[in-house]
This record gives structure tokens, sequence and C-alpha cells, in this order.
């Protein structure tokens, strides 16, 4: 029986039944996984209407989206959570389709 308060081990928890099936055990470790396999969706950015506000780069939650001259979005770490292109207050970001096993 766990006491209140105590923490599970990582290697006591019980994977039975999700063999096969990707997860994260710890947090912030989306950059060391190709991640970016799991969308169905991708965020594209219209650099013409980006205003370069940094919202995308503020809010995405994996860390994906990078800051040279404007954002840059990782595809190898971007999990398609859209995020971003929902905070865009110009709509530069539009949500495209990611097909086919040659995805980005």
């Amino acid at each position: 029986m766990l006491e209140e308060g105590k923490l599970i081990k990582e290697e006591d928890l019980p994977y039975e039944g999700v063999r096969g099936i990707p997860h994260i055990r710890e947090a912030g470790n989306a950059v060391r996984r190709r991640t970016g396999d799991w969308r169905i969706f991708r965020p594209e950015i219209d650099r013409e209407r980006c205003v370069k506000c940094k919202m995308c780069f503020l809010m995405c939650p994996d860390s994906a989206v990078s800051w040279k001259e404007g954002p840059e979005i990782d595809y190898f770490v971007c999990k398609g959570c859209l995020i971003c292109a929902s905070v865009c207050p110009v709509k530069a970001i539009k949500v495209v389709r990611d097909e086919g096993p040659d995805r980005r």
C-alpha cells in the first residue's frame, strides 16, 4: 500500500498492456524522442503575416518552436498540439494535414 505523499519509483510502475505504445515517463524530455511522428496535423508559419510577437515560442509546451530571426518549428519534436496556431494573434500559423512516412 502506498503511503500518502510518497512517490512511486518509475521502475515500480506497471506498464502492462501498453507495450509498443510511446509514452513519456518524465517531464521535459520530448526533445530526446521523435515525438513529431505522433502528429496528424502540423503548423506552418506564413512568414509574411508573422509580426514576430513570440507568442508561439512562449506558449509551445514542448519547446518545438525556437527563435532565430523569427519562429522556427522543430518538426522532430512538434507533436501537433497546435497551441501555437491558436495563440497567434494574426493567424500567421496555418494548420495542414501531415501525411505519409516522409513527414518532416
